[in-house]
């Protein structure tokens, strides 16, 4: 008697995004290589009991067209079966989780030097993140979206860092106003006439200039500017986030805002045709203005892991998405 072994393609079609469905149709012996990752995940978890389209259906959840393009070449199907058993809740899958891989979170929050009773509630609602959704009546949660195509030990630590960043943040943040605004109420204390004269002459002027000069920056720039003057991180979390001495951290903070000040002369040189001997005043209003505009522009609410997991040690982090 021939048993026949039901196909995985349809329901592996139907989970994809719309968009992609052509593409990974085309992929050679799509059949057989979704078995190899059944097969594979329930050699690594003998002890987890999952119906095979559950795990293709996990895996088409978070195809792409990199995914597609490589013909699903780069899975790591042991971690993609875990992590699927625990978004279906499996008690046995759920406490394989906390023996094996929680304790990538201590790793991650202990180089950041977080230490009790934070690690202990930082850690709890690491847990929470990714086992229940937010705002949901019970749904999986951030470990759904785990897409396989790096190592779910270093996914885990990036949901560590991102959520302890989020937690530092609370009660940090300033209230958030127009620049306008900031430049022409908020004249520090010890303001020369001629500074507050340029903030509330040129306050339009320098608004846009800032923001161009911005946009200029690297990711690393804006990031480390971002940790110290919105999220109030001083140089030893910082120094902790990227494995640095505290020296180092501080002098690449330095270096990020003389650069976004220089940058932003140049840009106000361009607007308003500044005379040479103005240039030195100019240049320090720019930076008596720093930490106010770059609230104001690096404030808003975030909670990407993809944010900072390219900031930290590529060895340590991989790909997260939002």
């Amino acid at each position: 008697m021939t048993v026949t072994t039901p196909t995985l393609v349809r329901p592996f079609l139907d989970a994809a995004p719309a968009a992609l469905r052509g593409v990974l149709e085309t992929v050679p012996d799509l059949d057989r290589r979704l078995w190899a990752i059944v097969a594979e995940g329930r050699a690594a978890w003998p002890d987890l009991t999952l119906d095979a389209r559950l795990v293709v259906e996990f895996v088409a959840r978070q195809a792409t067209a990199e995914l597609a393009d490589a013909a699903l070449d780069g899975l790591r199907p042991a971690d993609l079966y875990l992590a699927c058993a625990c978004a279906h809740q499996l008690p046995r899958a759920i406490a394989a989780f906390d023996r094996d891989y929680m304790r990538e979170v201590d790793i991650a929050l202990q180089r950041m030097r977080i230490g009790p009773p934070r690690l202990h509630d930082v850690k709890q609602l690491v847990r929470q993140r990714l086992f229940v959704a937010a705002g949901s009546g019970g749904g999986p949660g951030k470990i759904a979206e785990y897409a396989g195509r790096g190592d779910l030990r270093r996914w885990v630590r990036s949901v560590a860092v991102r959520t302890c960043l989020n937690e530092l943040r609370k009660g940090r943040r300033e209230i958030l106003v127009d620049d306008d605004q900031l430049i022409a109420q908020h004249a520090i204390a010890g303001d020369d006439p001629e500074l507050e004269y340029m903030k509330r002459t040129y306050a339009h002027e320098f608004r846009a200039a800032f923001s161009e000069a911005l946009s200029r920056l690297g990711a690393r720039e804006q990031t480390l500017l971002r940790y110290h003057h919105v999220d109030g991180l001083n140089i030893d979390e910082i120094g902790a986030i990227y494995r640095i001495h505290r020296v180092t951290a501080f002098r690449w903070i330095e270096k990020a805002k003389e650069l976004l000040a220089r940058s932003t002369l140049e840009a106000l040189r361009g607007r308003l045709k500044l005379p040479p001997n103005e240039l030195d005043s100019v240049l320090r209003m720019i930076r008596s203005q720093i930490h106010l505009s770059l609230v104001r522009h690096l404030g808003g609410p975030s909670d990407s892991v993809a944010d900072d997991a390219i900031e930290l040690d590529p060895s340590e982090l991989e790909e997260v998405d939002r």
